[in-house]
C-alpha cells in the first residue's frame, strides 16, 4: 500500500497566510478617480487668487487698496517689514499658494494624490497666516482686514480638504499624517520667523534704532537733501 505524504505544518500555515492576503486584497476598496474639479476647494484658491493678486498688483502699483487708507491700521501692516518677503510681495507669495491649490482642485483627480497636495498646501498656507496675524497683533498692534480674510480663506480651505478626506487609503494612517505634516509646517514658520529676526537677511531684521530715530529726527525737522549725480 501507498504511504499518504503528510503535509507539513508549515506549508499548511503558508498557505492559509497566502489565502488570508488574497481575501485582504480582494476586499481593499478601490479609489476611483474623481469626475470632475473640487469645485468647494476651487472657488475658495480662485476667492484666494483675486485677494492676494489685488494686494500684488496695489503693492506693484504703489497705490494704496481700498479701505487701507494712508496711515491706517491696514497700511500700518502693509508697510512693515513683514508685508514683503525676497524683495517680493508677502500677497505675491499667497498667491502661488492659492494657485497651486486651485490647480490641485482643477486638475489632479487621484484621490489620494489629490488629498496629500491639498492638505499640505493649504496647511502650509494657514500656518503661516496664522503666524502673520500673531505677528500683526503683538508686534505690529495693528490689523488688516485684508490678512483677517487671508486667514479665513486658509482656515476654510483646510476644513474642505479635511471633511473629503477619502477612507480607505492604502497604507495610510491619519494620526502620523497629520503629526508629520504638521512638524513640517512648524518648521517652515520657523523658518520664516528667524528670516524676519534677521538671521538669514540682516535686511528684513528689526531696524536699526538710532537710525530711525535719525530718520523720524530729519522728518519732523522736514529735513531736505541736495544732491547731484556726480
Amino acid at each position: 500500500m501507498a504511504r499518504r505524504k503528510a503535509k507539513h505544518p508549515a506549508g499548511r500555515e503558508k498557505a492559509g497566510q497566502d489565502k488570508s492576503r488574497q481575501k485582504s486584497s480582494s476586499r481593499a476598496p478601490v479609489l476611483k478617480k474623481r469626475r470632475g474639479p473640487n469645485w468647494p476647494l476651487l472657488a475658495l484658491a480662485v476667492a484666494g487668487m483675486a485677494l492676494t493678486g489685488y494686494l500684488t498688483l496695489s503693492a506693484w502699483q504703489g497705490t494704496q487698496p481700498l479701505y487701507c487708507e494712508e496711515g491706517s491700521s491696514c497700511d500700518i501692516v502693509q508697510a512693515s517689514r513683514w508685508g514683503s518677503f525676497l524683495g517680493l510681495p508677502t500677497a505675491f507669495w499667497g498667491f502661488i499658494a492659492y494657485a497651486a491649490l486651485g490647480y490641485t482642485a482643477y486638475r489632479v483627480r487621484n484621490p489620494a494624490r489629490h488629498f496629500q497636495l491639498s492638505w499640505i498646501i493649504a496647511l502650509a498656507g494657514l500656518g503661516i497666516s496664522v503666524y502673520l496675524t500673531v505677528i500683526s497683533v503683538s508686534v505690529i498692534e495693528a490689523t488688516c482686514v485684508y490678512c483677517l480674510a487671508h486667514l479665513g480663506l486658509m482656515a476654510a480651505a483646510v476644513v474642505v480638504v479635511t471633511l473629503q478626506r477619502p477612507a480607505g487609503l492604502p497604507g495610510f494612517a491619519w494620526p502620523s499624517w497629520a503629526g508629520q505634516t504638521g512638524a513640517l509646517v512648524v518648521a517652515l514658520v520657523v523658518g520664516l520667523h528667524l528670516h524676519y529676526s534677521g538671521l538669514f537677511d540682516p535686511a528684513a531684521g528689526p531696524e536699526d534704532p538710532y537710525l530711525k530715530a535719525l530718520a523720524t529726527h530729519l522728518s519732523e525737522r522736514e529735513a531736505i537733501f541736495y544732491g547731484a549725480f556726480w
